[in-house]
């Protein structure tokens, strides 16, 4: 790969695994020095496909904050942060400094059923932990902690249905 056009990341999954990629004219990714070649593709109805080998993966972009997104690919949930060298040393650096945890309120990222709540309150959770399983399109969505804290407040009941941005959860120090 020609050095010039190279832009190199970390993909940082839920968990804080690192994975460091390099990106060369929009659709040509380096992984572990193995190349591949990944477009996206947006269909005539709306849909954004993913084409990798040959084969096609339905994806959607269920929320993008920053540089943290969290996609449904072929059905199945990911929530990760892209991250430049840079502000990955950032992020560690200020990760390292914050001791407290902040009030965070959780809400629905679309309408849908409610299928399982996995947590109650005063319940102690972490970062990645899985707080609520909401259907929606007839697909399972994992809504996960994006920190540590303790359980305030549980909106939602099993069975319930749910409004996009109503309150799921509520989560405090």
């Amino acid at each position: 790969m020609d050095n010039k056009e190279v832009t190199k990341y970390i993909a940082l999954s839920g968990t804080n695994t690192a994975y460091e990629f390099s990106v060369k004219n929009n659709y040509e990714f380096s992984l572990k020095r193995q190349n591949m070649r990944i477009d996206l593709v947006e269909e005539a109805d709306g849909f954004l496909i993913l084409l990798y080998k040959g084969i096609r993966y339905p994806v959607e972009i269920v929320s993008r904050r920053q540089n943290e997104y969290e996609i449904l690919l072929n059905g199945v949930a990911y929530t990760f942060s892209v991250e430049t060298p840079f502000s990955l040393k950032r992020k560690r650096l200020l990760a390292g400094r914050q001791g407290e945890v902040f009030d965070m309120t959780i809400k629905s990222p679309m309408p849908g059923k409610i299928l399982d709540v996995s947590i109650e309150v005063g319940q102690e959770i972490n970062k990645g932990d899985t707080l609520v399983v909401l259907e929606a399109m007839k697909m399972q969505n994992v809504i996960i902690a994006s920190q540590k804290g303790r359980v305030r407040r549980v909106c939602v009941v099993a069975g319930q249905t749910v409004s996009k941005d109503e309150i799921l959860v509520e989560i405090g120090a």
